[in-house]
């Protein structure tokens, strides 16, 4: 899942009119490790989940039912999938955080650059593996609906994902179209936290109806309500906690448990191993965490390498799951389970880090410096009519 860099900008206290917020601090620290540190446990726990986690036998991976391979560790890993709900909260702190003093443009263009450079590359990876060596269970997508993968726009194309793990990208790209209307504006304490509450409201009245049109695409209760988290957190991170800050948190919450808790008490209907009160727990712990941060309690971190590592977590998570379970089918026949999934493991970290080096980087600069060059280009000396 993709966050932009961890890099703290510098506040600016006069953009804040006194009567709305108290002065922003300067932030202490350059980067926020612990947040590294913190996107890498959850793109791990995703990836065990995914590997060891799924209580069901398929030909997609194992063809043989995961709660029977590793069964000292499936009741972790099982939960791994939560991870997911972390990387909401950190994204709402990151976006916000990377997004202040900063114009709509500059917004956008980071993002795409972010986001879609890595992501094309996985598309051709996932072509590859579901045309080469599909698993025979699984319906083939179609050459239309991977051509639509290319847009990220799966979701409301109605089409196949290439990559199960994709669907988050939709959640975060809607997230990222929502708070550009604020940022549209300017970012202020005041404008901010008025657009949590009113998003935190419209994901209040999508748990009431589902058919209210529009809201059920921007404000999934569950999904909003980790965002307004992250951003709250940042908040404070930035102004310092307040009695305002700490209620639209604790609102927060109560949206957040209200549909996880409801949210996983339907997969264990479906027969899913899951205790909606410890996921509930495991969610409740990510707050903490990220709270922790957001009172500055961690500054402690500051382990240089996590950097790198966090900057593998984006790749990893989009290469893992169709390229991790097609290695898993070819592995498990002549190593087993325990050495597939140590050498499945290493792999997909070593090739994350390739990919980062190879792949992301240069592409990266290149966008960037193509965008910035078109966006400082004067409009007139590209309309035809001025070249006449």
């Amino acid at each position: 899942m993709s966050l932009p860099d961890l890099q703290v900008s510098p506040s600016q206290p006069g953009s804040l009119p006194a009567k709305a917020a108290p002065e922003a601090r300067k932030p202490a620290a350059p980067r926020l490790y612990a947040l590294d540190a913190l996107r890498v446990v959850a793109a791990l726990s995703v990836l065990l989940f995914h590997y060891t986690g799924i209580d069901a036998a398929t030909k997609a991976n194992w063809g043989v039912n995961q709660k029977d391979l590793f069964p000292s560790i499936f009741p972790v890993t099982s939960y791994g999938s939560y991870g997911v709900q972390l990387f909401f909260i950190i994204s709402g702190f990151v976006i916000c955080m990377s997004a202040w003093d900063r114009t709509p443009g500059h917004f956008v263009r980071a993002r795409f650059v972010r986001l879609f450079p890595a992501y094309w590359f996985s598309i051709v990876v996932a072509v590859v593996i579901w045309r080469g060596i599909p698993d025979g269970q699984r319906t083939v997508p179609s050459i239309s609906d991977s051509l639509t993968n290319i847009t990220m726009l799966q979701v409301p194309l109605s089409a196949q994902h290439l990559v199960g793990a994709y669907w988050t990208l939709w959640v975060e790209l809607t997230f990222y179209l929502i708070f550009l209307v604020v940022l549209w504006k300017g970012l202020d304490y005041l404008r901010v936290t008025i657009f949590c509450w009113l998003w935190l409201l419209a994901g209040v009245l999508v748990q009431q109806d589902q058919d209210i049109p529009l809201l059920g695409i921007f404000a999934q209760p569950l999904n909003t309500a980790l965002f307004v988290s992250g951003i709250t957190m940042y908040l404070m991170y930035r102004f310092g906690p307040d009695l305002k800050l700490w209620l639209l948190l604790a609102a927060s919450w109560l949206v957040m448990q209200t549909d996880l808790v409801e949210h996983a008490d339907g997969l264990k209907a479906k027969g899913m191993d899951r205790d909606p009160y410890i996921a509930l727990a495991l969610v409740t712990v990510f707050y903490l965490l990220v709270l922790a941060i957001a009172l500055r309690k961690a500054e402690w971190v500051r382990w240089k390498w996590l950097a790198t590592a966090g900057a593998l977590v984006y790749p990893l998570y989009l290469l893992h799951e169709e390229l991790g379970w097609a290695m898993i089918r070819k592995l498990y026949g002549p190593l087993g389970a325990w050495e597939t999934l140590a050498v499945t493991t290493v792999a997909i970290v070593v090739l994350s880090w390739l990919v980062h080096k190879l792949v992301e980087n240069p592409s990266q600069r290149w966008l960037r410096n193509r965008l910035n060059k078109e966006a400082a280009y004067p409009t007139e000396h590209r309309n035809p009519a001025h070249r006449y």
